[in-house]
């Protein structure tokens, strides 16, 4: 192991000398309510504030939709079933084990229960970071205040989306490598959780570099201003080198084999129509709120890097280099980079006086605690709220409208209610979904935003013998559909207008009057 020979002569101890980490650490197991789980359930707080503004995401639908196939089915789904537009394509359900949780909720509580989920996987992510910072030797105050803004950074990322499930692996995976650096125990786990990562999501690629970073970390020795690095020893490389490839061949203990752990190289270098068109994977726009937020992160870790007295490890300075890269290129990643950097930043924030155990009042604690909780569940939204902020960004009327009249022709609709339509309305076959890849491949999402961008919109529609369009109201395809006298409007309300072709009408538009 690494002599540092700019250790300096320690002090010698006196009665206001701070505890050590581990010292304080045991203080608080000692303590069967500690201060620092107060501030934790502030923390929890503003993830359930803010996850109740996020129920409307359009992906979920799409996903009960495949875990209902499954379990009716008993069997993994290798082609489409829900479009006519790729009816029968090979596709991959690269998500499904993240699937099945969200649906059994979905099915016992409904919207609460699609709620309660992320909530629930949320509050598992951000604590875990929040219980590193501490290991780390932050304040519980300091932790939870780099923890709150990790949350805020994140929040673009919320809603009841599959890749909370593999960000809670990473999170695991942080929580044991933290534990094979302080004792050498522990990475046995890896390649079960990695068997799991497979299954519940793709972002299991950034676990292996994570893992990849943490060990070229420890190849070399030596300080370099205020940045350190310690080489592994023999014995420690050789365990993490073993596990790694242990790691890599339990990613095939999946239902697809290798192709799904290709999946997420065909999305980077086959399904550039999804990168170029889909907001989650365009790069932050320093404009918004989540760039200023973004922005924050790169001053704050620069600060930081700057500021601090405390050393950088070599590790924590790559994984931060390519936390703020892999963020900043694809505004997804953001919930990502709050993982990775709320336990770097949290020691070294300083804002609160070290944690003095003799002074905690385990009772008090539990009484805000619990004062808190009373808050989490009271605001917690209703049956009618839940379903009123769904009802206002999807169809449900309008759907409701065509299962009346029983309408089955072709439908073209606006991409994010695609899912929507699958789950509740199975007999009627979408134009597409969710599920980009397999629309990538045949041409159909590309064609897709052509037009719904006004890019030969007519032409195409004719191409697809589309007889109904169901679109957002104030979106540029209803203005052309508006004065196109080849197609009326047969429903309208404030989320969605339907259109009907008009049989042997001229496809043009309509001259307006002067």
């Amino acid at each position: 192991m690494m002599k540092d020979s700019s250790v300096e002569t320690a002090a010698p101890a006196t009665a206001s000398a701070p505890p050590s980490i581990g010292e304080a650490i045991d203080t608080q197991r000692g303590n069967f309510f500690p201060f620092s789980i107060v501030w934790f359930s502030i923390v929890a707080l503003e993830i359930s504030w803010l996850a109740g503004l996020s129920i409307t995401d359009t992906d979920i639908w799409v996903h009960l939709r495949n875990a209902q196939e499954l379990l009716t089915r008993h069997s993994f789904l290798h082609a489409d079933l829900y479009t006519f537009t790729s009816a029968g394509a090979p596709l991959l359900d690269h998500e499904w084990l993240s699937e099945l949780p969200y649906y059994f909720a979905f099915q016992a509580w409904g919207l609460h229960g699609l709620l309660a989920m992320y909530m629930v996987l949320l509050w598992l992510i951000f604590g875990a970071v929040y219980y590193l910072a501490l290991r780390r030797g932050a304040n519980c105050g300091d932790a939870a205040l780099v923890t709150m803004a990790g949350v805020a950074l994140g929040y673009y990322c919320f809603g009841s989306r599959m890749y909370h499930f593999g960000w809670l692996c990473l999170a695991v995976l942080l929580l044991v490598l933290d534990r094979f650096q302080r004792t050498g125990e522990g990475l046995w786990l890896l390649p079960l959780l990695f068997a799991v990562w497979i299954n519940l999501h793709g972002s299991w690629v950034f676990g292996l570099v994570v893992m990849g970073i943490y060990i070229v970390s420890g190849l070399v020795e030596g300080q370099w201003n205020n940045v350190v690095a310690e080489r592994w020893t023999p014995a420690q490389l050789k365990k993490l080198l073993l596990v790694s490839a242990a790691s890599a061949v339990a990613l095939l203990a999946n239902p697809y084999g290798y192709k799904l752990v290709w999946y997420p190289f065909d999305l980077l270098f086959r399904q550039q129509v999804n990168l170029d068109n889909m907001a989650e994977w365009q790069s932050v726009d320093f404009h918004s709120g989540y760039g200023k937020l973004a922005m924050g992160m790169v001053l704050a870790v620069l600060g930081a890097a700057w500021f601090s007295p405390k050393p950088w490890k070599l590790g924590d300075i790559l994984l931060a280099v390519f936390a703020v890269w892999a963020s900043l290129s694809h505004i997804r990643f953001l919930l990502f980079a709050a993982i990775l950097l709320v336990p770097m930043l949290g020691p070294r924030l300083q804002l609160f006086p070290p944690y003095a155990g003799k002074k905690d009042k385990p009772w008090l604690n539990l009484a805000v605690t619990a004062a808190i909780v009373a808050i989490i569940v009271g605001s917690y939204p209703s049956t009618t709220q839940l379903q009123d902020t769904l009802d206002s960004y999807f169809p449900r009327d309008a759907l409701h409208f065509m299962q009346q009249k029983q309408i089955t022709g072709r439908l073209f609709h606006y991409f994010a209610f695609g899912g929507y339509i699958e789950w509740y309305d199975p007999a009627l076959k979408a134009f597409v979904d969710q599920r980009t890849d397999i629309f990538v491949y045949n041409g159909v999402l590309d064609d897709y935003f052509k037009i719904a961008k006004i890019d030969r919109s007519l032409e195409l529609l004719d191409q697809y013998k589309i007889d109904y369009v169901l679109f957002p109201v104030n979106k540029q395809l209803t203005y052309v559909l508006d004065h196109s006298a080849g197609w009326r409007t047969i429903y309208e309300d404030k989320v969605a207008k339907l259109y009907q072709r008009v049989p042997a009408a001229a496809t043009t538009l309509k001259v307006q009057a002067k």
